[in-house]
C-alpha cells in the first residue's frame, strides 16, 4: 500500500476548477515532501538533525515530508543547503497533447 493517500475524484469533483487546483496543490507538496525525505534519508539524516540544519522544528518538517505543508522558497532554500543540495525552479510549457 502506498505510504501516502491516493484520491479518487468523482467526474464532478474533477470538472470543479477549485477542486482540481487543490488537487495539483496536493500532488506538488507530496512530491516535494517525498523528494526532501528522499534526500535525507540518502544521507542518513534523522527528521531532527535535518529540521536542525535547517533550521525548522521537527514537527514542521514531518508534516512537510508528509506533503501535509507546502513549503515557501526560502523555508526550500534552507532546506536544500542543509541537504548540501541545489534548489532548482523552473517553469515549463505543458507538453503538446
Amino acid at each position: 500500500m502506498s505510504e501516502h493517500a491516493q484520491w479518487n475524484l468523482g467526474r464532478r469533483h474533477r470538472d470543479n476548477t477549485e477542486v482540481r487546483a487543490g488537487y495539483e496543490e496536493a500532488k506538488r507538496a507530496i512530491a516535494i515532501g517525498r523528494a526532501v525525505r528522499d534526500r535525507r534519508l540518502a544521507l542518513g539524516f534523522s527528521q531532527t538533525e535535518l529540521a536542525k540544519r535547517a533550521g525548522m522544528t521537527q514537527p514542521a518538517l514531518s508534516r512537510l515530508e508528509a506533503g501535509a505543508a507546502v513549503p515557501t522558497i526560502p523555508v526550500l532554500d534552507r532546506l536544500a543547503h542543509a541537504l548540501d543540495a541545489e534548489l532548482v525552479i523552473g517553469i515549463s510549457p505543458h507538453a503538446a497533447a
